[in-house]
């Protein structure tokens, strides 16, 4: 069999060094010559050590007080010391151990002119040190252990069982449409190898993303998020920036108040590279759900990027605004924000950043199909449903109960989404707009598309 490494070392050092790092090592999927792991009963001593020393690729030597003493461990080294003659390659891999140079070049001056590591400096960075010579290639796990360390983010040490649940985590982010509900998630950058260095970086980003997603969530950053608020989110956390930087259409998903010009900081080349995307399926990418136009118009980019485009991409008001309420993929979701939840916030103050050319599209937008009232009928009671469903427009009044009814609806969202805004105010709003009679322009608008449909037929 061949192996890694084989370690050299004295039986003390055994239970506070030499075992430990023997275990760390192998958990790295490193193949380990380690007394403990690679004799059984009845084995004959001398010839498995000869085994090991001659089929391994490298040989630690734990240079201690200990094994200063240890004629066997000498013999060990010096079967070492021929390999590198006779191959004309460094294999022996020194470790100091409770030892200083003059204690190292009194037993070996050769030894002593070799770098080494220290059990000094912890047995984890040791470990990170030595699978970079070993296997250059690298352990997944110690890839994105240096590359966190790189951005500031503290770890456990690599044998820890963490690592587990994060390799596990990996899976859902990899196959995203098994954790779905998850917002605040991105692609893992890098195609997935069983090990070394790609394999590490998606951990890394495994681990970045569980810590933020978190946040996200707990934060309801989302699409009635202010801008500075979502910038402010996204430059906190380490490798966020740049992630959402590599996948723009997955951000515009979750805020897209970003591609509106001048909320865009940072991000301006990658929106407007959005809007020249296109895709071989249908000619325009990253276009969630409807795809309504303006006269039958030929969309002009992306629906996903049409607060961006000076057109609109020729969407109509009610596509837009479905697209910024209701836009999903089957792999990533954000916070679930209902149509007549969207408009109490568009009437709200706490809406006051959009500008009002936005603000007036989404609104118009949002009540020009029933979806508003659908989603008001779903809030107990619904006489307002009721009451415009089983009446004719020009025998509609807002009564008092009507409005007390939609009021209390509103001081609900309110309270929900914890949104600033004075209920009596929004109820002034909507009367003012008159949303029951857009709900009636609607109801006449599908009775003529149905009657155009029935006389082509």
């Amino acid at each position: 069999m061949q192996y890694d490494v084989f370690i050299c070392h004295a039986s003390e050092d055994k239970d506070d060094f030499v075992r430990p790092l023997a275990n760390i090592l192998q958990k790295q999927h490193i193949e380990v010559w380690y007394d403990e792991f690679s004799l059984k009963i009845g084995d004959s001593l001398t010839q498995k050590i000869d085994e090991g020393l001659a089929n391994s690729n490298f040989g630690i030597v734990v240079l201690s007080p200990n094994f200063f003493k240890k004629p066997w461990a000498k013999r060990e080294l010096n079967g070492l010391n021929l390999r590198e003659m006779v191959e004309n390659k460094n294999l022996i891999l020194p470790i100091w151990h409770r030892v200083n140079v003059e204690e190292v070049a009194k037993f070996s001056p050769p030894l002593a002119d070799k770098l080494a590591g220290s059990s000094l400096n912890g047995i984890n960075s040791l470990v990170i040190d030595l699978i970079k010579k070993i296997k250059p290639e690298q352990s997944p796990l110690v890839v994105a252990k240096e590359y966190l360390s790189k951005l500031n983010v503290e770890t456990p040490i690599i044998s820890d069982e963490w690592w587990l649940d994060m390799i596990e985590y990996k899976e859902f982010l990899k196959y995203p449409d098994l954790n779905s509900t998850k917002r605040w998630i991105f692609p893992l950058p890098h195609a997935d190898n069983d090990f070394g260095k790609n394999r590490g970086l998606n951990i890394a980003s495994t681990v970045l993303q569980i810590d933020w997603s978190f946040e996200g969530e707990e934060l309801n950053i989302d699409p009635i998020t202010p801008p500075e608020k979502v910038h402010e989110f996204i430059h906190r956390w380490p490798g966020l920036y740049d992630c959402a930087r590599q996948n723009p259409e997955i951000l515009a998903l979750y805020v897209p108040q970003l591609t509106i010009p001048g909320f865009d900081k940072g991000f301006e080349d990658v929106f407007n590279n959005l809007l020249e995307t296109k895709d071989s399926r249908s000619d325009i990418i990253f276009s969630y759900g409807e795809l309504g136009t303006l006269l039958d118009k030929k969309p002009s980019c992306g629906n996903i990027i049409a607060l961006r485009h000076p057109e609109f991409g020729n969407y109509s008001k009610s596509t837009i605004a479905r697209t910024y309420f209701y836009a999903h993929d089957t792999n990533y979701s954000r916070s679930h924000i209902d149509a007549f939840e969207g408009l109490v916030w568009l009437l709200s103050s706490d809406s006051n950043w959009l500008p009002e050319k936005y603000r007036e599209i989404l609104i118009y937008g949002t009540l020009d199909n029933d979806i508003w009232i659908k989603d008001l009928t779903k809030r107990k009671p619904s006489k307002f449903f009721s009451k415009v469903w089983k009446t004719k427009r020009e025998n509609f009044e807002y009564t008092k109960t009507i409005k007390k009814e939609i009021q209390n609806h509103i001081i609900t969202v309110l309270e929900e989404l914890e949104i600033k805004g004075d209920s009596k105010k929004i109820l002034n709003k909507m009367l003012e707009i008159d949303v029951a009679e857009k709900f009636y322009d609607y109801e006449d608008y599908l009775n003529q598309l149905q009657k155009r449909l029935n006389s082509s037929s």
